[in-house]
């Protein structure tokens, strides 16, 4: 037993050194130019796991995350991949929090387009789901042109295209407009 130990200890030690070797060799062998020119051209900057905060007279206005984000300095747009946007202190909304699929930064206006079941909520209840929509930073607008879902505690309401204003806690739908009330007591279905 003490002999087939050592044995199984040998045989381990003597594939990890063989490994290492294999490994060490084949990353002699690629030069850095030629890993280089696998990465796509027209990327400057490659990120996993991205965290950008905003801020505006020292207090944080948004935050965004995503799981991929490849930055091209020239536009100085970031494609990004699993996006999560949070705009603190949306007035009458509280808190927002976005998510979607895929999105893109355009840094230099600070506007975010998100597309790919594009889901809002809110710290008051309210929750939207499209499939696009864009946030523009300076306006401190929401907007699409997409059909949309949205539901409150109160409410659903269905349409085309919206434009939020968030300083000012307004919503207006474009056109196509459905609303469902709940009376107060009333158990949602």
């Amino acid at each position: 037993m003490f002999n087939l130990r050592r044995l199984l200890g040998l045989v381990i030690l003597i594939s990890v050194i063989v490994l290492t070797g294999v490994i060490f060799r084949h990353l002699q062998q690629q030069r850095p130019e030629e890993i280089l020119n696998l990465l796509p051209t027209d990327v400057d900057l490659a990120l996993e796991e991205l965290h950008y905060t905003q801020n505006e007279d020292g207090q944080q206005s948004w935050t965004l995350d995503a799981t991929k984000a490849e930055y091209q300095r020239e536009s100085s747009l970031a494609s990004l991949e699993d996006v999560q946007l949070l705009l603190y202190q949306a007035k009458d909304f509280g808190s927002i929090h976005l998510q979607a699929d895929r999105g893109q930064l355009l840094q230099s206006t600070q506007q975010v387009d998100l597309w790919g079941d594009v889901r809002l909520k809110t710290d008051r209840g309210d929750q939207l789901f499209t499939e696009r929509l864009h946030y523009d930073d300076q306006a401190s607008q929401l907007s699409s042109e997409e059909p949309f879902r949205f539901l409150s505690p109160e409410m659903e309401l269905t349409g085309v295209g919206f434009q939020i204003e968030v300083e000012q806690g307004r919503m207006l739908v474009k056109k196509d407009v459905r609303v469902l009330l709940y009376p107060e007591g009333v158990e949602k279905k």
